[in-house]
């Protein structure tokens, strides 16, 4: 007798897609098979004309910022959950020198999380960048982001940005702390930044390709090939986020044929959204502004091939909780509410148009992550013995993105277009959280992960 049966789906497991079910007991999956050959359980839930997919493992999110962190947990959890998300990893910062809000969020997120997560660290200079090897210890993080640029002083998100003598003495120490260690950097690069935003500012522009433009994608391709220098130096894993040109493909792919250790990830806006969509012509600019910046159908083209080819191993949503009105392009914060939509936007844009296949989407979404990070084969995948986080999608179901589909307040990326694809169910450790539009999960019922040999 199992808890929960689940039959006559279309299952992405990592030996490919096939019709059958799986069972479930005790949170871990312990059966899978064809329909007749599973035990039986006090519900069975029929997912003909489903594709059953792992829970999405998102390995990139922010929460906080002007919205106290322990609603942010709450509310953000809560859209992860209608958006099938049932892991993620989120990034910390903390100024002081005795790591205070790491101890706060780690301790909120173990009470208030509806969904399971664990954490990368935001460096903040020099002292914390030498601290990295007992930060780690103490914490049990070992992944750091640096801030190569993008942000001016003083920024309203007080973001600091890592010059190279922080950047060189956190990866020597990072290379130490392994495994899944990473150094993660921002690649932008900050006096370039700076100067073609002064410059277009004074142009008098408001349009969203004005931002792009203080921005370009040589700003990117800079940055990354200065930080696959030093992380060749060093012998330090590197983790690039949010890739969105064709050029950080190629940067990579040159580095790791030399022996190196490059991981690329990108996001569902860079995906789906070029400068130019029609969602943000005149004064809705704003909602489009992201920090990298959306780019052209080029380097989009480009980010769909290396999905397809295996050459970016992950997408993370990126997600960052605020309103935005969409006017006063300058003013306006970088980044938008993500979670909710990972799936849709893969669906829609990338399996429907056929441009990669569910195993694809089931990789990028869940099992390289889940390996990356060290969390396989608790999480991202089908598999006996893994975790029971699963998620039903209906490919014919479309709906408008919005607070109604992503059960959020704050605004997204996709605000009013049409996505198809969409969640119907989502299970993490074998509980049903969402189901139908509803989410049914608690606050404190997710928990905090723990990676392999921790």
């Amino acid at each position: 007798m199992a808890d929960l049966v689940l039959k006559n789906a279309k299952m992405v497991t990592p030996f490919g897609v096939r019709e059958g079910g799986i069972a479930i007991e005790n949170e871990k999956i312990v059966a899978i098979g064809t329909d007749n050959s599973l035990p039986p359980a006090p519900e069975v839930i029929d997912c003909r004309g489903m594709v059953m997919l792992p829970g999405v493992f998102d390995p990139h999110v922010h929460l906080g910022g002007r919205t106290p962190y322990e609603e942010n947990i709450v509310t953000e959890t809560t859209s992860a959950a209608a958006g099938g998300v049932t892991s993620f990893l989120q990034y910390l910062r903390s100024a002081d020198p005795e790591y205070k809000v790491v101890k706060e969020r780690i301790d909120f997120a173990s009470k208030l999380s509806l969904i399971d997560t664990s954490f990368h660290f935001i460096i903040s200079g020099l002292e914390q960048a030498k601290d990295i090897e007992n930060f780690s210890k103490k914490f049990e993080i070992a992944t750091f982001k640096f801030y190569m640029g993008g942000y001016s002083e003083g920024n309203p998100i007080g973001i600091v940005t890592a010059d190279d003598g922080v950047l060189y003495a956190g990866m020597e120490r990072i290379r130490n702390v392994g495994p899944y260690n990473f150094c993660m950097v921002h690649a932008e690069d900050n006096a370039l930044v700076e100067m073609f935003t002064e410059e277009i500012k004074h142009s008098g522009r408001n349009d969203l390709q004005a931002y792009t433009d203080s921005r370009p994608d040589f700003v990117e391709e800079q940055d990354i090939l200065r930080a696959i220098w030093m992380a060749e130096l060093l012998g330090c894993p590197l983790y690039i986020p949010h890739v969105t040109i064709g050029a950080a493909i190629d940067a990579a792919l040159a580095a790791n044929h030399r022996g190196a250790r490059i991981i690329l990830e990108t996001c569902p806006h860079y995906l789906g959204l070029t400068t130019d969509h029609p969602a943000f012509e005149g004064d809705r600019a704003g909602i489009g502004k992201v920090s990298p910046p959306l780019r052209d159908k080029v380097n989009q083209d480009r980010l769909w091939d290396g999905l397809a080819k295996g050459y970016i191993s992950t997408v993370g949503s990126d997600h960052v909780p605020i309103e935005k009105s969409g006017g006063a392009l300058w003013e306006e914060r970088p980044g938008f509410a993500g979670m909710a939509t990972i799936l849709p936007v893969m669906l829609t844009e990338g399996y429907l148009k056929g441009r990669i296949g569910l195993e694809t989407i089931a990789a990028v979404t869940a099992l390289n992550p889940a390996k990356l990070f060290g969390y396989y084969p608790q999480k991202g995948s089908i598999e006996i013995g893994s975790d029971g986080d699963i998620v039903l999608c209906d490919l014919q179901k479309e709906q408008v993105v919005g607070p109604l589909s992503t059960h959020s307040r704050f605004t997204s990326a996709f605000e009013g277009q049409t996505l198809k694809g969409w969640p119907i169910l989502t299970i993490r450790r074998g509980e049903i959280i969402f189901r139908e539009g509803e989410v049914l999960a608690l606050p404190g019922s997710g928990r905090i992960l723990a990676r392999n040999g921790s």
